[in-house]
């Protein structure tokens, strides 16, 4: 995970004695080369805070073109805020980029990225040798991260199809873990209200 500090305001997140663990446990595995701690999960998933109302999530893409999240109503969508030089965000890009891929048949679920503050030449040459199957999203401002993410980074927030914030993962989502797709599933088998 990566703490982002705003110019003006340091924000810090402490770590839980099991995710201390958890991530001692990877940087071992890592660094010994065994790949053990690749089946245990690198993300925090929890519900979205209760008194936290969804923010707006209105941005312009790479293209140029506007983008709100409000024009996804009826889909279940996967934000997640990322930047090149966050290495947990790199390692993750293959798992969303197949979640995209696997979804896009049923047009119900849509993945989105957000990358924060880095110019748009930088994006694009990144994106140029590490291809993300979605759309990606400028947040120049750090605005929409600061709004939908507790300053860690990666982050990835999962949308219900009423266009309400349900789920927030903090951290790594890795390949072994489940608890996306199962989320996913979840949410698009709950009875949508209008």
């Amino acid at each position: 995970m990566a703490l982002v500090t705003d110019t003006r305001q340091t924000r810090m997140q402490t770590s839980q004695p099991r995710q201390r663990a958890a991530a001692l446990a990877g940087l071992l595995a890592a660094l010994a080369g065994t790949g053990a701690a690749a089946a245990e999960p690198a993300a925090v998933l929890r519900p979205w805070p209760g008194q936290q109302a969804t923010p707006p999530l209105a941005l312009v893409g790479l293209d140029g073109q506007a983008w709100d999240l409000a024009r996804l109503r009826g889909q279940v969508v996967v934000v997640n805020f990322w930047a090149s030089w966050c290495g947990p965000c790199v390692a993750e890009l293959p798992v969303l980029g197949g979640l995209a891929r696997r979804e896009a048949w049923r047009g119900k679920v849509a993945v989105v990225g957000v990358n924060y503050k880095e110019s748009l030449d930088a994006i694009q040459a990144f994106i140029s040798s590490h291809p993300i199957p979605y759309p990606v999203l400028r947040d120049r401002s750090g605005a929409a991260f600061k709004a939908w993410t507790a300053g860690v980074m990666p982050t990835t927030v999962i949308v219900d199809r009423q266009g309400r914030a349900r789920w927030r993962s903090v951290g790594e989502v890795n390949a072994a873990d489940t608890r996306l797709q199962d989320t996913i599933d979840a949410l698009l088998a709950e009875r949508q209200s209008n």
